[in-house]
């Protein structure tokens, strides 16, 4: 069962978070291999678990492409539909390796987070 994402009725410091954390997961999953909107919402939500609500992959795609990390080349897919595939710049690549330590952190941070609530779910 997917788990929705917490927007417009979460918590504004969650939501923030979530949305943080989804722009480095789009950058980490077109750096593996490029790929359009529809693709990249399926592969997030098969790997995540969540249930992305509609247009947020998009708004997110848009907002890095503004800011350099993302390049989009138009194509047509196979039922003659045009699509836009997405690339990652060295900016985007820079951005993530930016974030590493801190990712590191917080995944320590995490760990013990989840530890404490699962102990005190008991």
């Amino acid at each position: 069962m997917m788990e929705k994402m917490p927007v417009n009725g979460g918590n504004i410091s969650e939501e923030k978070i979530i949305r943080g954390l989804l722009s480095l997961y789009i950058l980490r999953e077109i750096s593996i291999s490029p790929c359009h909107g529809y693709d990249l919402q399926q592969r997030i939500e098969k790997k995540t678990g969540m249930d992305l609500p509609p247009g947020t992959v998009y708004v997110l795609l848009k907002s890095l492409k503004e800011r350099n990390f993302l390049n989009a080349e138009r194509e047509t897919n196979e039922r003659n539909q045009e699509i836009f595939v997405y690339t990652i710049t060295d900016d985007g690549i820079n951005f993530l390796k930016d974030h590493y330590m801190a990712l590191r952190i917080a995944r320590g941070m995490i760990d013990d987070l989840l530890m404490t609530a699962e102990n005190l779910n008991r």
